[in-house]
């Protein structure tokens, strides 16, 4: 095969062979939860970090108000705290332990709305290497994060920030950037946005929860959703409307009026107004517990509303009056949750409500995600949230990957949406790489049909030529017709007793030794010198056909015969030299006369004067060089000629005219 066709062929199989998906630039990653169900206030579906050098693995709930990495360290765990501290904080962080733990000092934990709420907390803040998920899940490293390590029990888990707003620290002169911008600058992932719903323990099967970064998981969102538009303060920028809260048990409505509340995963309870908690209270039959902070549930109280099953329905809009809008319906199961140390001594079940003292403080926490699924694209400034769905385990996860505007594969300004892609890979679907792989295989056979017929034809075209040149020298070693259809037999030379025949063919006839013609492509007959007389070589002209005589110049043994015709016509000979040159001419004879004849020369092809045949002495043109050469006067005994090839007078017989 052709080398040029060959290496498309090549470069055809390598682009084939190469991932899809490097074809397409980042799409959407899911972050695989780690199969623990943690925390003292839930339980909660927690997600796979590992951080520092060597890499230490830690259990983390994403924050949807968060930056940064939030880890444990190990103070804690203190003396009198269970002996399995550590591990039911998530693991703890050791700074001590990492080579790649660079300090930077002690700061406050970055609460804003939270701190509203009455969480607090300091943490020693310092930059380290991050890989996201559990060793061998192939998801990305990040270096130089900044990572704040915390002892405080108000967060009793480590945390992952979802936010792409910089990490200020004592200045905004240095901004550090967060998780999140920083896998998008790496190109990580397409766009600055994120999908999470935190999980259903009370399901069953259990369903661990859903957090995906660069788009969403349209197995775990309902149809349909609502959009709104971010808040104005970027620290409430998932502030939606609350437009009516009402139960399946009884038939007043537990909100009567719009509010607008932030969905926060941070905090795992629903902070709404006095009034809907007293709603609550009687709908449910609560009692708030001033010393635990929270709403207890007995064993009585928790098997009657087990009993009853109610549903909690949330009507949610971007207004929190009219408009647009979805429902969120949560089971009594997703406000099953449970306290343990340090919040209570013994573990008790409690009811995530709490009283808010303003609005302010109205929140939607981590217990509402249990059941919605929200949807956060920071690059266009809204959100979505929809009724979250729990797929059984046979069901994979459908990424859809969301582009900031302008840079995804539709270009389009408002929603740049790519096709969907498996949780486990980042390539494309099964049929589209079917696909794919089909119009490939097309290709290359297509390239390969046509180089083979190139080939084929090329092969076809070399093979006629060369029959024809082959028919072309046996036709050129065949006898030749003359102008009357008179043929003459092929000059031979006789040299001791072997043949050598002229080969007309433009290869190098064996046992020459001639120089190549450069105009005519044939080779001139080499010079023979004359042996001694007892080898003497016979130079034997056609015999010619009837008609012709042959006049012979008898001479000793030290002589050569020269035949020539004699008839009154001038015969023609072919000339052994212009045989197979393309030439194929015939060369006049000039009659032995005594008047002056003419010969034709059979290298220049052009007609050359001899002189008479008589007494006196003659000239005659060389047929080798070109030029005139002398001959002895004939005489009765002997003559003398000039040798056409070694340019020397020879000896001739003289010549009988009968």
């Amino acid at each position: 095969m052709d080398p040029a066709h060959l290496n498309v062929l090549l470069c055809l199989w390598v682009w084939i062979a190469t991932p899809v998906s490097s074809a397409v630039g980042p799409t959407a990653l899911s972050l695989s939860p780690s199969e623990y169900w943690d925390g003292n206030d839930g339980p909660w579906s927690s997600f796979g970090i590992q951080v520092g050098t060597p890499l230490q693995a830690l259990r983390v709930l994403p924050s949807s108000s968060g930056n940064a990495i939030w880890t444990v360290l190990p103070q804690g765990c203190v003396k009198g705290d269970p002996s399995n501290c550590p591990d039911l904080r998530g693991k703890v962080f050791n700074t001590n332990q990492s080579s790649s733990w660079k300090d930077i000092g002690l700061y406050q934990l970055g609460l804003f709305e939270e701190s509203l709420l009455g969480y607090s907390g300091n943490a020693d803040f310092g930059y380290d290497n991050v890989n996201l998920g559990w060793p061998g899940t192939s998801l990305p490293s990040l270096n130089h994060q900044v990572i704040e390590g915390f002892a405080t029990k108000d967060f009793f888990l480590g945390t992952i920030g979802l936010t792409p707003h910089a990490v200020n620290l004592s200045t905004f002169n240095d901004p550090q950037p967060s998780v999140l911008a920083a896998l998008r600058n790496a190109s990580n992932i397409p766009s600055s946005s994120w999908g999470y719903t935190a999980g259903a323990y009370y399901q069953s099967p259990k369903v661990f929860g859903s957090l995906t970064l660069g788009g969403y998981d349209t197995t775990r969102a309902a149809a349909p959703n609502v959009s709104v538009p971010f808040g104005a303060d970027i620290s409430r920028d998932l502030l939606v409307g609350v437009q009516s809260i009402t139960t399946d048990i009884v038939n007043t409505p537990l909100l009567t009026t719009g509010i607008y509340a932030l969905i926060d995963s941070l905090v795992p309870d629903l902070w709404l107004p006095l009034s809907v908690c007293t709603a609550f209270e009687q709908a449910f039959g609560l009692q708030w517990n001033d010393t635990a902070g929270f709403y207890p549930v007995n064993d009585t109280l928790h098997s009657r509303l087990t009993l009853l099953n109610p549903n909690v329905t949330f009507t949610l809009g971007a207004s929190a009056t009219q408009g647009n809008s979805v429902t969120i319906v949560m089971p009594y199961g997703s406000f099953d949750l449970t306290a343990s140390a340090p919040l209570v001594n013994n573990q008790t079940r409690y009811f995530p409500l709490q009283r808010a003292q303003n609005d302010t403080q109205y929140t939607l926490g981590r217990a509402f995600l249990q059941q919605a699924y929200v949807f956060v694209d920071y690059d266009r400034s809204s959100f979505t949230v929809s009724q979250a769905l729990f797929p059984s385990t046979e069901v994979s996860s459908n990424l859809v990957s969301i582009y900031a505007p302008g840079t995804g594969p539709t270009s389009n300004s408002t929603s740049d949406v790519s096709s969907s892609t498996s949780s486990h890979s980042k390539t494309l679907g099964s049929g589209a790489v079917a696909g794919v792989v089909v119009a490939a295989v097309i290709v290359i056979l297509a390239i390969v049909g046509v180089t083979t017929f190139i080939v084929l034809r090329r092969r076809r075209r070399q093979r006629a030529v060369a029959q024809a040149e082959e028919e072309q020298r046996n036709a050129d070693v065949e006898s030749k017709v003359d102008q009357q259809g008179n043929v003459f037999a092929k000059a031979e030379l006789d040299s001791e007793g072997q043949r050598i025949e002229l080969d007309d063919s433009d290869s190098k006839p064996l046992g020459f030794k001639g120089t190549p013609h450069s105009e005519l492509g044939t080779y001139f007959a080499p010079k023979h010198e004359l042996g001694s007389p007892e080898s003497t070589p016979q130079h034997e002209m056609p015999a010619g056909t009837t008609g012709y005589n042959t006049h012979e110049l008898p001479s000793p043994s030290t002589g050569m015969i020269h035949e020539m015709p004699t008839n009154e016509a001038r015969p023609r000979a072919i000339s052994p030299l212009s045989s197979g040159s393309g030439v194929d001419s015939t060369v006049p004879m000039s009659p032995t006369t005594e008047a002056s004849t003419q010969y034709m020369s059979p290298v220049t092809d052009s007609t050359l004067p001899m002189s008479p045949t008589t007494v006196a002495s003659t000239q005659y043109m060389s047929p080798v060089t070109d030029s005139t050469l002398p001959m002895s006067p004939i005489t009765e005994h002997s003559t003398q000629y000039m040798s056409p090839v070694t340019d020397s007078t020879l000896p001739m017989s003289p010549t009988d005219y009968r």
